[in-house]
Parts: C-alpha cells; structure tokens; sequence
C-alpha cells in the first residue's frame, strides 16, 4: 500500500475494526492509525525526509506551548541551509548546515528551552518585548553548524548587527588591505 505521499507500508496487525498497526518500508516506522485513514492514505510517516530532503518531523510532545513557534523557526532553518530555491541561504554559499540530531524536529523542540536566552526568544515578538532569533555564530565564533552545542538566541538587532560586520568581511567593497603607513616628521637641525 502507499500513503497520498507515496510512500509504501504495510499493515502488520489489527486492532478491532477500527484501528491498526503499520510499517513503512523506507523508514521502519511504525504507528497505529484508524484503518479509515489507512484505506484513504492519510497515514503519515514521521520519520519521512519531508522538509527539504533532510528534516522530519519525529514524535513530538504537541502539548509544549511553542511548539509552533518552534516548528516555524526550524523550518526557516532547514530552508536557509537546504532550500534550492533560496538563493539568499546558506546552500549556495556552502555556509552552514544542520547538525543530524537536528535534522528531527522532535530533537529541535527538546533542545532549544537548554538554549541560552530561550525565555528571552519565547517571550519576545510581543510589542512590548524585544524578539530574539537561533544564531549559531556567537558562542563559538562563525561556526559553520547549527547544533545544541553552537547555537543560542540573541536579538535581532545584535544578529543584524552581527550580520552586517560578516558582510563587510567577504564584501571586495569593503575590503582593504592594511596599508603602510609612514609617518613623516620633520627634524629640525639647528
């Protein structure tokens, strides 16, 4: 059988008449669905590579309050490192990448409340709070990896602040080469 994804499956067990246990060939995974959604392919594997070739989704904890704020800032991050069709991103630039663990977003949403300045990201975006954004630079300096080990949240100004400087950097505009510079002092001979 296949899901409205296509992906293949298969049914190992009945529970009733209502319900079922099923595997995907791909994936291994296994889950119990109503037999309905079986027969209308609207059973999902979890652990399909469904966001840019690279993420899924895992089991997540749903009851967590941000779990959709959490799930729109990982899909940004997936798609600034793994989206062919941001040309703006970091793929194109071979700049960053996502640390496998974060490939699942399950993983993603258990780690980032360990993140520095996780409270400060959770209560900003409100008029009255400053919003904070995932930077994986400052903590261990232009690091190439998005990670539980690399990343934190800082303000947006200081990331557009931060942002700006790298630009500088690899900007041939900006660049320029330490120059010599020679100082000329007249000497008084009396």
């Amino acid at each position: 059988m296949k899901n409205n994804a296509g992906l293949e499956f298969e049914i190992i067990s009945l529970l009733g008449n209502k319900q079922c246990i099923v595997k995907f060939t791909e994936t291994g995974y296994t889950r119990q669905a109503d037999i309905n959604n079986v027969r209308a392919g609207k059973v999902r594997d979890h652990y399909a590579k469904s966001v840019y070739g690279r993420g899924y989704n895992g089991n997540h904890d749903n009851k967590k309050p941000y779990w959709k704020k959490a799930r729109q800032l990982w899909t940004n991050m997936m798609k600034r490192c793994y989206s062919d069709k941001d040309t703006r991103g970091y793929l194109f630039k071979s700049q960053a990448v996502v640390d496998e663990r974060w490939h699942c977003f399950a993983n993603f949403l258990d780690d980032i409340s360990e993140l520095p300045n996780f409270d400060k990201w959770l209560a900003g975006g409100d008029c009255t709070q400053t919003r904070y954004t995932l930077d994986k630079d400052v903590l261990c300096g232009d690091h190439k990896v998005y990670s539980k080990h690399t990343c934190q949240f800082i303000s947006e100004h200081e990331n557009k602040r931060l942002g700006a400087i790298q630009a500088r950097k690899t900007d041939p505009r900006y660049y320029k080469p330490e120059q010599c510079v020679t100082s000329t002092v007249e000497h008084n001979v009396s």
